[in-house]
């Protein structure tokens, strides 16, 4: 940890001038409990906030591909701030996705055919099916995606491209299997390793200050 703090120094007071501006940002901001998207974005920030730190927690240790799973997660959530402080449609699709993660983790309960849950439960299961199917009818609000959100925010570049980039560290390809391999001399498996490294610190680390930075504007904008 230390090493890796002291090889990038500058980049590491960085980020904690900017964790201690947050902190006292989100102490100090003044919301309206009536405003749903002044509380949305206050809770959105503290969200970006805490994948903020675990980024700077995680490249500290040396695992800037753990540090970019964790990048993605602060991205999405910067992306849905920013388009829900500026747009009307994407507050209210960004509200309503709640209730389609409803319906669509009890579609999966009705449709596992060996559930444990007793009829009684699947009953109150369907009922809330139907429930949510109707609601879902009459509020026709179009489903966002993610890319949708970063268009909304006026950050599509960075979903092209921050964001694209992360997506190997969220799904395990076989590309990201290479960095545990050792060959040898002439090529052949010598073992496989898993080491520290600061490799990668800088991208993930700065990207992660810049949303950081982005997303404290919005929230000094309420």
């Amino acid at each position: 940890v230390k090493a890796t703090k002291r090889t990038h120094k500058p980049l590491f007071e960085l980020a904690e001038r900017i964790n201690a501006d947050c902190y006292q940002s989100l102490g100090s901001v003044t919301i309206d409990s009536g405003s749903l998207r002044q509380t949305l974005i206050a809770c959105l920030f503290a969200r970006c906030l805490e994948l903020f730190q675990a980024s700077y927690i995680l490249v500290s240790h040396g695992m800037s591909p753990s540090g970019s799973v964790t990048l993605r997660a602060l991205l999405e959530a910067t992306f849905v701030l920013c388009a829900t402080a500026k747009d009307d449609a994407a507050l209210e699709a960004y509200v309503i996705d709640g209730e389609r993660e409803k319906l669509r983790v009890a579609r999966k309960l009705l449709a596992d055919k060996d559930s444990t849950l007793s009829e009684d439960r699947l009953d109150v299961i369907r009922g809330i099916q139907n429930e949510l199917d109707e609601k879902m009818k009459e509020q026709k609000i179009m489903k966002f995606s993610t890319e949708d959100f970063a268009i909304k925010a006026g950050l599509h570049s960075w979903y092209l491209t921050a964001y694209a980039k992360t997506s190997w560290a969220v799904h395990t390809t076989i590309r990201d299997m290479e960095r545990h391999i050792v060959l040898d001399d002439e090529e052949k498996l010598k073992s496989i390793t898993f080491i520290p490294t600061d490799e990668g610190t800088v991208d993930v680390l700065s990207t992660a200050c810049t949303a950081m930075i982005i997303s404290l504007g919005e929230l000094l904008s309420l």
